[in-house]
């Protein structure tokens, strides 16, 4: 007797791993877009600094943020050909010393000559700064100190100047250099998962043959075991349209338990005048077979006369990236 064919969608046998990666993809870029919002500028200035006498700008009273930390930018404003070593200082209402940074910046610039040709060029690196999360003892007021330690030209020579300074703190600033990083390894990761999918599942019957007829065996099924059906065609210039695979599942007493008929559209190939040379057709299902055993598999394309040949591979323990229809067969 044939078996008990059931047709339904399921997504029983999805990998949860592409969407997991696609839900933290999601949450980093509503992250980043949200980060600027986040955070509340307490201090935006510019500060004259002479070496040797630190500015100290007013107390800031401070809360410590849910998210993101208390975010110090120092930027200093030289002329080009020069250097300066400066140092940041954030202190509590004692004084302390909580956190410093020292900051070597340079702004130059010059003419380059290679091969009879010149030009100019310019680099600077002058900003500086610190990201500190807070503890609960040291949320009230902190200041904010900048001290030049060095200050002088490229051939070294001391500069007697004050050096300007762009300072300007915020809190719950949060560091998006950290959300590009995230960002590329998280695709990347969920690229690969994303991939893999369509590789998940053990071949157990590959068998290509010259011709429009398959036909193998192999050891499958089971309760949770899904059936990976993969029916691929190459056909000729005469191909029309579509083309129809008649398959068949028999059990291991040569009973047929399922017949289908499922349509299989063509993509052409063409040469480069245009001309049809080839074509192909691809066909996946997705089978529950139930009990485990051994089933033969047979294939049949319809026409046959354009066929040049046909693939026939089936895998088991397959998964599937979203809900798709499933055929469960029960053998009797």
């Amino acid at each position: 007797m044939p078996g008990t064919v059931k047709k339904y969608r399921s997504n029983r046998f999805v990998e949860s791993a592409p969407s997991f990666g696609f839900w933290i993809v999601g949450l980093l870029t509503v992250a980043f877009i949200a980060s600027p919002f986040l955070s509340k500028t307490l201090v935006s200035k510019v500060v004259s600094v002479e070496e040797g006498e630190p500015a100290t700008l007013s107390p800031i009273p401070v809360q410590r943020s849910l998210v993101g930390a208390l975010r110090v930018d120092v930027k200093a404003r030289i002329p080009t050909n020069r250097w300066v070593t400066y140092e940041i200082q954030l202190r509590n209402r004692e004084g302390e010393i909580i956190a410093s940074a020292v900051k070597p910046a340079w702004k130059e610039s010059g003419t380059w000559y290679e091969d009879g040709e010149s030009g100019t060029w310019q680099e600077e690196d002058l900003q500086g700064g610190l990201d500190v999360r807070l503890s609960r003892r040291e949320q009230d007021e902190l200041t904010v100190a900048i001290a030049v330690l060095e200050y002088t030209d490229t051939s070294g020579q001391d500069i007697d100047k004050p050096v300007n300074f762009y300072v300007k703190v915020q809190n719950g600033a949060i560091d998006t250099r950290f959300f590009f990083v995230g960002l590329v390894g998280t695709l990347s990761l969920t690229a690969l998962s994303y991939l893999s999918v369509h590789r998940t599942g053990k071949t157990v019957l590959s068998k290509s043959i010259n011709d429009s007829d398959v036909t193998g065996r192999a050891i499958v099924g089971g309760e949770n075991n899904l059936i990976k059906i993969i029916i691929d065609v190459r056909s000729d210039e005469t191909s029309p349209r579509q083309l129809t695979a008649h398959f068949n599942i028999n059990d291991g007493y040569g009973l047929q338990v399922y017949s289908g008929a499922h349509v299989m559209p063509l993509r052409y190939s063409k040469n480069d005048k245009g001309r049809v040379e080839s074509a192909s057709g691809k066909a996946v299902l997705y089978f529950v077979i139930k009990p485990r055993g051994s089933y033969g598999f047979s294939i049949e394309i319809m026409p046959d006369g354009p066929v040049d040949r046909t693939l026939l591979i089936v895998q088991e323990n397959a998964k599937t990236l979203g809900e798709t229809d499933v055929i469960e067969i029960s053998a009797s």
